[in-house]
């Protein structure tokens, strides 16, 4: 009996295990496809700063899920090779649009990124995600980054 109850209980933890992994990957998944269709996409410099903010948002929330510090920099690591140029490619668009904003240009874009649903959730995410990775040097350059796009008035 107590075999069969040690086997019940590998069995499950091997099965969460592979539910988790699979899950992380089809989270790294949706995340490429994503950002790859934004960097790509037409829409305005805005509207994919916008929508390259959401993404990083949902990505933040993911990696401080993880209890598992050596799975979270695994995941987090994924995350950036895999997105890295599509990232580099939106906020690089993103800084020649913003430069060559008038000051009340800038102005109005603080205002609008001020009232943007995501700016609570950058702010209180982004200062925690930094702590939980900051051993990962790249992590915290490309955070960093992205946090600093609604900084507009330099």
């Amino acid at each position: 009996m107590n075999i069969k109850i040690l086997f019940a209980l590998v069995a499950t933890v091997l099965v969460n295990s592979a539910c988790a992994s699979w899950q992380q990957n089809r989270w790294l998944n949706d995340h490429n496809n994503n950002l790859k269709k934004i960097a790509a996409s037409n829409q305005s410099p805005e509207q994919k700063t916008d929508a390259l903010v959401q993404d990083y948002i949902q990505f933040m929330n993911e990696g401080l899920r993880f209890t598992d510090p050596s799975k979270g920099v695994k995941y987090v690591k994924k995350y950036h090779n895999q997105n890295n140029k599509s990232l580099e490619q939106i906020l690089r668009e993103t800084k020649q649009w913003q430069g060559k904003l008038t000051t009340t240009d800038k102005i109005a874009l603080g205002i609008r990124t001020a009232q943007k649903p995501y700016i609570k959730d950058l702010i209180e995410l982004g200062p925690k995600f930094k702590r939980k990775y900051e051993q990962t040097a790249f992590v915290v350059e490309m955070t960093d980054k992205v946090l600093g796009i609604p900084n507009i008035l330099k």
